[in-house]
């Protein structure tokens, strides 16, 4: 079956195809992200798959970390029984790490577009007021990266065939990652096409208790007119909240069929994927994959910083943030975009209040505690030690005890590293919790970790990551 496809298919396309399988059996973004992304076929042979990667650092750990799984997929997705070898390639070595590349090529960016003004009627503002949606979610607000690139990409072919393709859109993620502005983008974008579509924007917890209140009420067919009658687009937010309920999980089934044989758009928001939806029935889990399921992650650095300089325009207060602060904050707000565009906001409330108008970096890190201080009471030594025991694959008292294996000694110095020049603990109390003699083992390790940062592209990626994830 394998050399069957490979007939058909470029190789360099089923390549694609593995790392999309790698990615899922991986169940790791950070890992796939640093070491498998930017990764490209160069040769194939009969018994031999040769793998273009940047640097020596990407090509030692994929050998020595994933070479089982690596060869698992290429030999089920090319057939046969292939080695696989790496080579730095001189095309990916000139390359940056990738992260975004639509972001680069968006049009300048207007704050007008935020509003519905301008190119936008009235009536088109009072509807997203009665429907309740968020009038500065647009498509063109939106800002694209490689964490939200296929749900942007689904979203837009959802408004171009409303309930014909991808129906249901399932999409889901962590808090303040974009998924609501995906969905309301969509309606939006149907509206202005046609003003006449109905739309419903309803919380899952809302839909549950007008529900209850029905039955109390004797008011069954009145609620299920609403949803099934008087919406040609139907948005239900934050939907794991129905999974305990099992006669709600009923009457949402039966609308989402009524819903979907008419051809109704469909959109579904959850914090987790229908596969994580703990006792969600059977039935209702197959509906929801029927149509399209993608996810938006947490945004990269370069994303975060496209993320901040889209923004900034919008905000209207006429700050100008240097590109030092700028770079700060996207470097130190790494899990929410909501908390990121809060901490931009806190930096132009403190430069138009400043009588120079400038602030430090110093000031902008006490204000959004990302201050050493702040991190230390934060995040202890113990979870940099975990976190750092997970990237690496060892135990926490690996990194504490005596053994000297070069994946031991390189996450113990990268510990040294990240507790001295991201928490600013004092050498010597790196040293004690990390059960060495004094702080001249500490200050060699630190002197070490900046040498591999500044030389090794790899490395740097990788050292990156994990900082971000303490943050």
């Amino acid at each position: 079956m394998s050399q069957a496809i490979v007939s058909k298919t470029d190789p360099k396309e089923l390549w694609n195809l593995a790392l999309a399988q790698l990615e899922v059996k991986l169940d790791n973004p950070t890992h796939f992200r640093t070491w498998f992304v930017g990764t490209k076929l160069l040769e194939l042979e009969t018994n031999r798959v040769l793998i273009g990667v940047r640097n020596f650092y990407t090509a030692d750990w994929l050998r020595r970390k994933h070479q089982d799984i690596i060869e698992s997929t290429v030999n089920y997705i090319f057939g046969g029984k292939k080695k696989v070898e790496y080579k730095i390639a001189d095309e990916l070595a000139n390359e940056p790490t990738p992260t975004i590349t639509t972001v680069q090529k968006a049009p300048s960016y207007n704050p007008s577009l935020l509003d519905v003004t301008g190119g936008n009627s009235a009536d088109l503002s009072s509807k997203l007021v009665n429907y309740k949606l968020n009038p500065k979610y647009s498509f063109e607000s939106f800002v694209e990266g490689s964490s939200n690139q296929m749900a942007f990409a689904a979203a837009q072919a959802v408004v171009e065939k409303p309930g014909e393709v991808y129906n249901p859109f399932f999409i889901y993620g962590k808090t303040g990652l974009g998924k609501t502005h995906v969905a309301h983008a969509i309606a939006r974008r149907i509206l202005e096409r046609n003003l006449e579509t109905k739309i419903m924007y309803v919380p899952a917890e809302t839909f549950l208790n007008e529900m209850v209140n029905a039955i109390k009420s004797g008011r069954t067919k009145m609620f299920r007119d609403k949803y099934r009658d008087r919406s040609d687009v139907l948005i239900i937010d934050d939907i794991q909240f129905i999974s305990d309920w099992e006669r709600t999980q009923t009457e949402f089934f039966n609308t989402f069929n009524v819903l979907q044989a008419a051809n109704k758009q469909i959109i579904i928001i959850s914090d987790r994927s229908p596969d994580e939806l703990e006792n969600l029935t059977p039935r209702l889990k197959s509906r929801f994959q029927g149509g399209i399921v993608v996810d938006v992650a947490r945004p990269d650095f370069e994303h975060r910083l496209a993320i901040l300089e889209r923004k900034l325009p919008a905000l209207g207060l006429g700050a100008t943030v240097s590109r030092e602060i700028m770079t700060f904050i996207a470097k130190n707000i790494t899990d929410n975009i909501r908390e990121l565009e809060g901490a931009l906001q806190k930096a132009v409330l403190m430069i138009n209040l400043s009588p120079t108008k400038q602030v430090s970096i110093e000031e902008v890190a006490v204000q959004i505690g990302k201050d050493a201080i702040s991190k230390r009471s934060r995040v202890g030594i113990s979870q940099v030690l975990k976190t750092l025991a997970q990237s690496f694959e060892i135990k926490v008292s690996d990194i504490k005890g005596d053994r000297r294996t070069k994946d031991i000694a390189l996450a113990r110095q990268v510990a040294m590293y990240i507790l001295r020049e991201e928490f600013n603990y004092k050498l010597e109390e790196i040293a004690r919790s990390l059960n060495r003699k004094d702080h001249t083992t500490v200050m060699h390790g630190i002197d070490k970790i900046k040498s591999l940062r500044n030389g090794d592209e790899g490395f740097r990626t990788q050292l990156t990551n994990i900082i971000e994830e303490l943050n």
